[in-house]
């Protein structure tokens, strides 16, 4: 079986993927198994030559005759010729990917963000919401009541006796995030806040987003003393917009991009994030949703060689700090200390955008 099948892609066109020792049969077999047929069309469609790809399964075991009628049968499939057509669009975009990343990368710090303080609203409009550009905003939570009160023993003292729902488990499920539904657990905040403070760094327990925190009456008086951004926000009606995430240090959400513009709030600990820009999309293996396949923190550049061409940015969020970050941009997220964070989507600005999201 040709390494990698069906993990990585052959980039950039007219290269072909590396053969093992290993992978020769004991003897040639009658006809080429699904993984060689694969990978062979998947080389072809990119452009790599019909003679590369036959000296290679000959090399790795397979009659010629089975290679070069494989390559026939191929070239005449109908499907095999719209891959072609849909492979040459595809280049097409990422060819403008790569030359808006190449202009991106002529800017002053281009791979920094940006820490900036009393922002107009008009400002954060033109220079970061609609330029697609993230930014750390400062001091805007001076005088919240959240950012004064809140730790993880006043959220026990407020609405210890209110169930919270977190997701559990997550350590056994390298796919917690696509088997959100199956983590789900119910259980008093008082009991959260006692595994979140005794139990240590973790990634198996977290309270996330899309638990509808803040809809509840049991939490109405967190949301009132949630950080108010009104410079940027709508907070009329922001309760189903307005989002509570709290866990222990080494919590982990996985690589992906939102599909809206996020600006997210840090109220207790600190937090890493890594960025990517948009244009980066091509080499963060995105085949499922809004979720790309590469682990930031420790990237396998066997599994994933494509991220090599990637221009991740890390920044740590300390208490204080705020983050925009602009739809489509990708980041990988990582709990230094216990963390409690809020986010929020309801900008005085349009935020709906139609998305392609692929199918496992």
């Amino acid at each position: 079986m040709p390494p990698n099948a069906k993990r990585s892609s052959v980039d950039p066109v007219g290269s072909v993927r590396r053969q093992r020792t290993d992978d020769i049969p004991v003897m040639a077999e009658r006809s080429l198994p699904i993984e060689w047929r694969t990978w062979i069309a998947e080389n072809r469609i990119l452009g790599t030559s019909p003679d590369v790809l036959v000296e290679s399964a000959v090399k790795a075991g397979y009659f010629r005759h089975i290679v070069e009628e494989e390559l026939r049968s191929e070239r005449d499939n109908p499907y095999c010729r719209v891959a072609e057509l849909m492979t040459k669009r595809y280049l097409k975009l990422k060819s403008v990917l790569q030359v808006r990343k190449a202009l991106r990368n002529l800017a002053f710090n281009a791979q920094t963000i940006e820490r900036r303080s009393k922002i107009s609203r008009s400002e954060f409009l033109e220079r970061y919401y609609a330029a697609n550009r993230p930014v750390i905003l400062t001091g805007m939570l001076a005088g919240s009541a959240a950012r004064r009160d809140w730790t993880p023993e006043y959220l026990a003292e407020m609405c210890g006796s209110a169930n919270v729902q977190i997701m559990a488990g997550r350590g056994s499920d390298p796919h917690y995030e696509l088997n959100s539904d199956l983590h789900r657990r119910e259980l008093n905040m008082a009991e959260y806040v006692s595994m979140v403070t005794a139990g240590g760094s973790s990634n198996d327990y977290y309270l996330v987003a899309n638990n509808h925190f803040f809809e509840r009456e049991e939490f109405a008086k967190l949301y009132d003393q949630a950080p108010r951004i009104d410079e940027y926000i709508n907070h009329n009606d922001g309760k189903k917009k307005t989002f509570f995430w709290f866990g222990p240090s080494g919590t982990i959400t996985p690589l992906h991009h939102d599909l809206m513009n996020v600006l997210v709030a840090q109220i207790f600990g600190k937090k890493r994030f890594i960025l990517l820009s948009p244009e980066d999309t091509p080499f963060v293996y995105n085949e499922v949703g809004c979720y790309g396949g590469v682990d930031c923190s420790s990237p396998d550049y066997n599994i994933h060689p494509l991220y090599s061409e990637a221009s991740p940015i890390t920044l740590t969020l300390f208490p204080g700090d705020v983050l925009f970050i602009p739809v489509g941009w990708w980041h990988y997220v990582q709990s230094i200390d216990i963390s409690i964070m809020v986010s929020y989507t309801n900008f005085h600005y349009p935020n709906e955008f139609n998305w392609y999201l692929p199918r496992p």
